[in-house]
């Protein structure tokens, strides 16, 4: 009765599947807009204080109704890594590096990440399936920051930026799993704690860009990073983490950048070098391969 229940249309690991799915959607238009934000004059902190400028502002009153619930020390450490680390260094990497290059790393960083930190904090145990595919991953993202180094030595500052932020949310993601909050609380509190220790000092100290970006790119930022990305990406990631598993979750993340190298060349103009398409196939392989559960392809062959 268990398994026919898992296996049900409605059961929990198809509606975690559809949360995972709708949180890659939106990742990939992530990383398509962020870069197109840069290449319009936004800043690192122009960026950031309009992803959780606007953010904060749609979830006043769901703060006010939590804030009992918001102040505590685990919300406040989820804030400085899943929002205020992530983002500084992804805007950062954003600045420096082309789509494709954030396209392979961050996506295909994750589930090396996730899985390690989860091990590590959320006591997640990994068959040798899961360490045999983060091998294989990892020879992909050294070959294309070897191929990076050896052509254009201009984006690895980007790349380091982009491995950063990738620590920052696979330790956002463990932190998740081990302490399993409601979905709602974890991304306010998220949203709350980051804008009360940026904004301030963003209008007060920061140089900014805005006045240099058309208002129909702020609006399109706004919308997507403060809205989509923010909240209801946020939203589906947690709760897919919750009904599927970290390591699960950050394989699926693979699809990423298929979806997003793939636009951002028609988009931007950006090329698939050698080292990108070696690269993304072996991050793409060895997250399959190492963390996909054993009985989901098994159960996929079925349905056909």
């Amino acid at each position: 009765m268990t398994a026919l229940r898992r296996l049900s249309p409605t059961g929990p690991v198809a509606i975690g599947l559809c949360y995972a799915m709708a949180a890659i959607l939106i990742w990939t238009g992530f990383i398509l807009v962020s870069r197109a934000g840069t290449l319009a004059a936004l800043g690192m902190t122009d960026m950031l204080a309009i992803r959780f400028g606007t953010a904060v502002l749609l979830l006043i009153p769901l703060a006010w109704l939590k804030r009992q619930q918001l102040f505590n020390v685990r919300i406040l450490v989820l804030g400085l890594v899943g929002g205020l680390g992530y983002g500084c260094f992804v805007y950062s990497g954003f600045e420096r590096a082309p789509a494709t290059h954030a396209a392979l790393l961050l996506p295909g960083l994750m589930p090396i990440t996730i899985a390690l930190a989860a091990t590590a904090f959320a006591g997640e145990r990994k068959a040798a399936k899961v360490w045999r595919g983060i091998l294989i991953s990892s020879s992909g993202i050294l070959i294309l920051l070897a191929e990076t180094l050896a052509t254009s030595a201009q984006y690895w500052t980007g790349d380091l930026y982009f491995v950063l932020a990738c620590l920052c949310w696979a330790l956002y993601t463990a932190l998740l799993r081990a302490w399993a909050l409601d979905p709602w609380t974890a991304t306010v509190g998220v949203v709350v704690v980051t804008a009360m220790l940026y904004l301030p000092v963003y209008m007060t100290l920061l140089p900014t860009s805005l006045a240099d970006v058309s208002w129909t790119m702020l609006l399109s930022q706004g919308l997507y990073q403060g809205v989509l990305a923010t909240i209801v990406q946020m939203i589906c990631y947690v709760r897919a983490v919750q009904l599927l598993d970290a390591t699960r979750m950050g394989a699926l993340m693979a699809l990423v950048p298929v979806l997003s190298a793939g636009l951002a060349v028609p988009l931007f103009g950006e090329q698939i070098t050698p080292g990108l398409l070696l690269g993304m196939t072996l991050v793409l392989a060895g997250s399959v391969m190492g963390n996909m559960p054993a009985g989901m392809l098994g159960r996929f062959r079925g349905k056909r």
